[in-house]
């Protein structure tokens, strides 16, 4: 073996390890981009300004982002995948993990709809705030009206927390 050979080698192998990160920074992500306030919301155009409201969904294969839940659910194509925010954390969890409440919230559009990720906490501020609980594709189907089975006091939320207490 060269002397030189090894380098060669060396150098070889640094790009190729260089090259694959960077192709790795190219590849989709497995979940949602943080939200910017300031961001424009990809249905009404209003700049997100409360990160408790705000969602993200991925349509047609782009990542958009939503200042409400509402906006979320305007007609169009379905997303494939969407985020809601948790309201209490403002964390974004995937919208079949969250419970979404439609109540007397002032949500940015008015349309009274937030998300939570404990049920327990949707059931209380859906009871409190004169409202239901139910999940996304619930309120979607019902043309952004929760259906009459998702009122509080039967709500999937309701019976989910029941059968967590020991």
């Amino acid at each position: 073996m060269w002397c030189g050979e090894s380098g060669v080698r060396t150098e070889a192998a640094l790009f190729a390890a260089f090259l694959a990160l960077a192709l790795a920074g190219c590849a989709p992500r497995g979940g949602p981009r943080p939200i910017a306030i300031g961001t424009p919301c990809a249905a009404c155009g209003m700049r997100i300004q409360d990160l408790r409201y705000a969602c993200e969904a991925e349509r047609e294969g782009a990542l958009r982002v939503y200042d409400a839940i509402e906006c979320l659910l305007r007609p169009g194509p379905a997303p494939s995948r969407a985020w809601l925010a948790d309201y209490d954390t403002r964390a974004l969890h995937a919208a079949d993990s969250c419970w979404v409440v439609r109540a007397d919230i002032p949500s940015p559009m008015g349309g009274g709809y937030a998300a939570f990720i404990d049920p327990a906490v949707a059931a209380e501020i859906a009871s409190s705030r004169n409202g239901r609980v139910g999940r996304l594709a619930d309120f979607a189907a019902g043309g952004a009206e929760a259906p009459d089975s998702a009122t509080v006091s039967g709500s999937a939320a309701a019976r989910d927390s029941a059968q967590r207490q020991p």
